[in-house]
């Protein structure tokens, strides 16, 4: 079934405490609808705008324009005054962060300041389309239009003396900002006081504490450490990671991807050879090798299965310590601490920890909010790390030898000898964690259950045929998998619309929103990002897309579907071969979209039977700029669209460079001369080229032998000239014709001839000169002389010089 109808709905979520918005149409600056909950119109009926044609495959980020586009298209929305923004006149919006997702979909998030405060939980984050045309979804966790008094009535050193009563003793004040604290249903103006210490076994912890600065009320605090469990199961032996090599060695720092390294606590590890560890449980170079094993291939996995770019989605990664004396591993929000189990006999290095760390990062540097919040979203916080963590083991595939792919956290490493710490598929097979999603909010790490289930549900399904094992859901639904790159995909994208207050009916909005935008010409992936909430407890919210989905009745692909010409010089050419799925076979509409400007996209014939193929020829002008440009085929069968994509890469001809040696050529007493033609290489494939002179004189020839060559070849000229060449100096042009066109200069000076003595019986022909009698004599008429037709008695046929 194909998805080709799509309602433009925009409504407050009043049930996770944030705004949403849908601009479905491609001009979003138009004002749209806002549905208030509970109205008859949140209850969202289809209807049917055409979808929008494209591929899900990944790609390079938009183009500079698009990027422009997608801005301006967010800054009208964030001007238009709408409610769903709860924009006041004293807020101001910042510069966006963007970051570029499966598809070259675009994510916006705007900071947000109000009388010169920045606003927690007031950012706005856009999802546009690539093209920077359509608006997607948009998401704050702003509740309430803000006006509030930005003049603190307690101050700094109070705010931090109630911070340190959250924090713990012992704890120091690291940093306090006056901020106004939007994610509750009432703004207000408070310190934010961030602390540091420890846990009583000497964990690390950053509490965040936020202090009503009317009041001096605690208003929220959360820990931006944190933490987790693993297990120290190694990846093999060897594997390959990537090191630095330096002048007097290597070190563990990645080359590849900024800011990933690896060090211990207190020593850094570097080597004259790049051979790193030793294999053994517990120690700490080969800890730091499993721990860059993992990150590598996380960071990997982000770019190849979701379009991520590296951890914090703008191409950076952050350090990793190994050997803390803690039972544990942890993310501080700046790198990774790596401990031990609580035996002692293994780090905490593995796939699914190492893969569970850094998707706090992923979290953190997600959408807005950092990695901030407490209840359900500190619990979804820990949830990113499960899932990425298992994305991790399925994307490397271990044999089970190892640590193979699977759904449960920490199994291997057998932390408190009871298994594994958490189960996805099952999340109350242990310590009965919530299989279910509450209004109430459990603790972090068991509240990781319910989105554990779900991303399991969407990958696998409730009863698998693979071999994974089957899933009750709370519903007693029954569940397809869409499979796990897939459910990644959507779950990684639709992070990119986080808020600082997340919960599972924010995320069921944003990963639906998110499958619309990604597979746009299927219903599959976005029922089974639906089915799999309802099935976890998390019901349809308000004002959620809803679609009219029609049969699949063809598909189409393109063979091949990359070409490469030259500007303004060659073509591509392609197939675009239709297949009809289902009933009698459709009359499918052949075109293009996303052309870039200054190629031409002809397909004959335009129609045709499902079934059937026609041809596709790209032609460009020759102004177009070497490049790799997409654009998409596109087939329409009534309200069925579909696009595949073709990749046209566009070159120009190189410069060939064509020389003569010597330049100039003094032709001898005989009126011949010679020189050389050199070409340059054309730095690709040889050029092909035909040699010319022009410029010459009368009776001045020049010739190439050979008179064709190609680019890096020479060729040898031979110059002649007549007795009717007039004396003097020319310059002749030398050309080398082809796809390119070459030319060189050569200078010839023609030396006045040597008079011969007069002859009979002898032909003469206009100009030449003879001697006769001490005299030189220039001929006026062409003649063969005869016996006493002298020049001093000829008169007529010669001239005295």
């Amino acid at each position: 079934m194909k998805r080709t109808t799509s309602r433009g709905i925009v409504s407050v979520l009043a049930g996770a405490a944030m705004v949403s918005g849908l601009v479905a149409a491609p001009s979003a600056a138009a004002a749209t609808p806002t549905v208030k909950p509970g109205s008859a119109a949140s209850a969202a009926k289809p209807v049917k705008p055409t979808a929008p044609a494209g591929s899900a495959a990944l790609s390079a980020p938009p183009d500079d324009q698009a990027k422009a586009r997608a801005v301006a298209l967010a800054t009208r929305t964030l001007a238009g005054g709408s409610a769903l923004i709860e924009r006041s006149s004293d807020d101001r919006f910042g510069t966006p962060r963007a970051v570029f997702g499966a598809g070259g979909v675009q994510f916006l998030s705007f900071p947000r300041t109000h009388r010169g405060l920045p606003v927690y939980g007031g950012d706005v984050n856009f999802m546009i389309s690539r093209d920077g045309g359509t608006l997607h979804y948009a998401t704050s966790a702003q509740r309430a239009e803000i006006d509030v008094d930005v003049t603190p009535r307690v101050d700094a050193a109070r705010a931090a003396e109630a911070a340190r009563t959250v924090a713990g003793p012992g704890s120091t004040v690291r940093s306090t900002r006056l901020v106004v604290h939007a994610t509750g249903a009432t703004p207000r103006t408070a310190w934010e006081v961030v602390a540091q210490g420890r846990t009583r076994d000497g964990v690390k912890t950053e509490p965040h504490v936020f202090v009503d600065a009317g009041s001096g009320e605690v208003v929220e605090s959360w820990d931006a450490v944190r933490h987790g469990v693993g297990h120290a199961y190694f990846n093999g032996d060897p594997v390959r990671i990537d090191t630095t090599a330096g002048e007097t060695g290597y070190s563990l720092r990645d080359p590849l991807r900024p800011g990933i390294e690896c060090s211990a606590v207190g020593k850094t590890f570097d080597g004259t050879d790049d051979d790193w560890g030793n294999g053994a449980a517990t120690d700490l170079e080969t800890a730091c090798v499993d721990t860059l094993f993992g990150v590598q291939r996380e960071w990997d996995m982000l770019r190849e299965w979701t379009g991520r770019n590296g951890i914090d989605g703008q191409g950076r990664g952050f350090p990793a310590i190994v050997g803390f004396n803690m039972p544990n591993a942890t993310w501080s929000g700046s790198d990774v601490n790596m401990g031990r189990n609580v035996s002692g006999t293994k780090q905490t290095t593995s796939l699914d920890v190492v893969g569970h760390e850094y998707g706090h990062g992923v979290f953190q540097f997600s959408g807005s909010g950092g990695a901030g919040g407490s209840g359900w979203t500190a619990a979804m916080n820990e949830s990113t790390g499960d899932i990425l963590g298992a994305m991790l083991e399925h994307y490397v595939g271990h044999p089970e030898a190892l640590d193979e792919p699977d759904y449960l956290v920490g199994e291997e490493m057998d932390l408190f000898g009871t298994g594994a710490i958490r189960n996805m598929y099952n999340p109350a097979q242990i310590d009965n964690h919530p299989n279910c999603f509450t209004t109430t909010a459990p603790d972090a790490h068991p509240g990781a259950g319910p989105q554990n289930h779900w991303f399991y549900l969407l990958a696998e399904g409730s009863l698998p045929t693979n071999g994974n094992p089957a899933s009750p859901t709370c519903d007693g639904s029954r569940v397809t998998g869409i499979g796990i790159q897939k459910a990644g995909r959507i779950f990684v994208n639709a992070l990119q619309l986080k808020t600082a207050s997340w919960s599972p009916g924010a995320a069921r909005l944003a990963t639906v929103h998110a499958a619309y935008a990604l597979f746009p010409n299927s219903c599959v992936e976005m029922n089974a990002v639906k089915a799999a909430w309802s099935a976890v407890g998390v019901p349809t919210q308000p004002g959620e897309l809803i679609v009219e989905c029609w049969p699949d009745t063809f598909d189409l692909s393109l063979s091949p579907a990359q070409g490469t010409v030259v500007a303004g010089q060659s073509s591509a050419r392609t197939v675009v071969q239709t297949r009809s799925l289902q009933g009698p076979p459709a009359q499918v509409a052949l075109s293009s979209a996303g052309v870039p400007d200054g190629v031409t996209v002809s397909i004959a014939p335009e129609q045709v039977t499902a079934g059937a193929a026609a041809q596709v020829t790209i032609t460009t002008r020759p102004d177009v700029r070497p490049g790799v440009y997409r654009f998409q085929v596109i087939g329409r069968a009534g309200p069925l669209t579909k696009g595949v994509p073709f990749d046209l890469t566009v070159t120009t001809l190189p410069k060939i460079l064509i020389t003569v040696d010597p330049h100039t050529v003094v032709l001898d007493k005989e009126l011949k001369g010679s020189a050389t033609l050199l070409s340059g290489p054309s730095g690709g494939t040889p050029i092909p080229l035909r040699l010319s002179a022009s410029g010459t004189p009368a009776g001045l020839t020049v010739g190439f032998t050979p008179a064709e060559i190609t680019s890096g070849q020479s060729s040898a000229i031979a110059i002649a000239a007549t007795r009717s060449t007039p004396p003097g100096t020319y310059q002749v042009t030398l050309t080398a014709s082809g796809p390119v066109t070459a030319t060189a200069a050569l200078t010839v000076q023609v030396p006045e001839p040597r008079p011969q003595v007069w002859r009979p019986y002898t032909r003469y022909q206009v100009g030449d000169r003879v001697t006769y009698g001490g005299h030189v004599y220039r001929c006026l008429r062409t003649h063969v002389s005869q016996p006493g037709w002298t020049p001093p008695r000829t008169p007529a046929l010669w001239a005295r010089v």
